[in-house]
């Protein structure tokens, strides 16, 4: 089940506001089947109702209204009577009037699970808050739970010693299906522990159960500054794990013999040939777009290659540390760890410079620098 099956789905939209109201709501068949009978049909082959047998002997029956009566057998028909009232009509029950169902939670808890590919156990918190992963996105830790609410209290209640019964993580990411706080005050003590609530509608992309972890609206990385990042580029760093978040622009230029004009984040800088070269060879690799690792072989002991590219960029990055900027997973591949987007170039000059080698890379530059990747 998707989240357009779940917008369009009356009957599943009926059921997640009850079970934030009570969890333990019993439906009646005839009520479901009332709003949805091919719904119905649908989410007991998915599992999210499992029957639950009621017992007239020993359970009470409440009509439409809330009045209690009492449920018999006579003549072959299911006769109930009022236990208040006697002047009060019986009614004359159909099985699927008595038929009911408990809604499971577990289906959905796993669908979301394997969708967003959340590492970690699916855990019950409480009756009402549910943990179903972890995620690593901007290089935080990201807690996400579905919770189940119906207010301000209990939301007050359930959430703000939640992180005293869960493992350490950076933030929390709470789904509620409808559930909405309304209370700035506890919105804000919410965000003084890093937890943020989102409704289902608010949460999810437009074609299924992927989080969009962008409306969490993380401003900082670990160690530097983050820009305000798109839906897209939240899911790629989510994705392919990019340690910075530097701006690269290579404008082509080389006014001295063996000296290549370079911008990062605003600053001027220059850089010789052989390094030029490497540099855009690893950028004509992250513009695919599929994380941006190249395979380098060098002779054992001889890295000088990479030291030469990163020393130039150094001082201008965010946070000093070009070991993290041209970044290397200890398997002989080598990567330019920022976002695509924030790589920049005058295609045009790169493919009129002196160095037939790039001349020959530029070929392979996109034209356009935007570029589409799922998680």
């Amino acid at each position: 089940m998707n989240k357009k099956s779940y917008l369009s789905d009356n009957l599943l939209t009926y059921l997640l506001k009850h079970i934030e109201g009570s969890p333990e709501t019993k439906f009646y068949e005839s009520d479901l089947r009332r709003i949805s009978a091919s719904g119905l049909s649908n989410l007991r082959k998915q599992k999210y109702l499992v029957f639950d047998q009621y017992d007239f002997e020993k359970e009470s029956y409440f009509d439409k209204h809330g009045n209690e009566r009492f449920v018999r057998k006579v003549n072959g028909r299911w006769i109930a009577t009022s236990t208040d009232d006697p002047e009060i009509s019986y009614l004359e029950l159909k099985e699927t009037d008595m038929n009911r169902y408990l809604f499971n939670v577990q289906p959905l808890l796993v669908e979301i699970k394997k969708i967003n590919t959340l590492a970690k156990n699916i855990d019950a918190i409480t009756s009402r808050v549910y943990f179903i992963g972890e995620k690593t996105v901007l290089q935080d830790s990201v807690g996400v739970f579905v919770a189940f609410l119906g207010d301000d209290e209990q939301a007050e209640a359930e959430l703000l010693g939640l992180r005293a019964k869960i493992g350490k993580v950076d933030r929390v990411l709470i789904l509620c299906p409808t559930y909405e706080i309304k209370s700035q005050d506890l919105l804000n003590k919410l965000a003084g522990q890093n937890i943020v609530c989102l409704t289902f509608e608010e949460a999810f992309t437009d074609k299924d159960f992927t989080v969009n972890f962008s409306k969490m609206q993380f401003d900082e990385g670990i160690g530097q500054t983050a820009p305000k990042l798109t839906t897209q580029q939240t899911a790629d760093y989510t994705r392919h794990k990019y340690l910075c978040y530097d701006h690269l622009y290579i404008p082509g230029t080389s006014p001295m013999k063996r000296s290549n004009d370079l911008s990062v984040n605003g600053h001027a800088i220059k850089m010789p040939d052989a390094s030029f070269r490497l540099l855009i060879e690893l950028v004509v690799e992250l513009k695919k777009g599929k994380g941006g690792w190249l395979t380098i072989y060098t002779e054992e002991g001889k890295y000088q290659i990479f030291d030469r590219l990163r020393r130039p960029i150094e001082g201008s990055l965010h946070d000093k540390n070009a070991k993290k900027f041209i970044e290397n997973d200890g398997s002989k591949r080598y990567r330019i760890s920022t976002h695509p987007d924030f790589v920049t170039y005058d295609r045009g000059n790169l493919l009129k410079h002196t160095d037939p080698e790039v001349r020959k890379l530029a070929k392979r530059l996109p034209l356009r620098r935007k570029y589409s990747t799922r998680i």
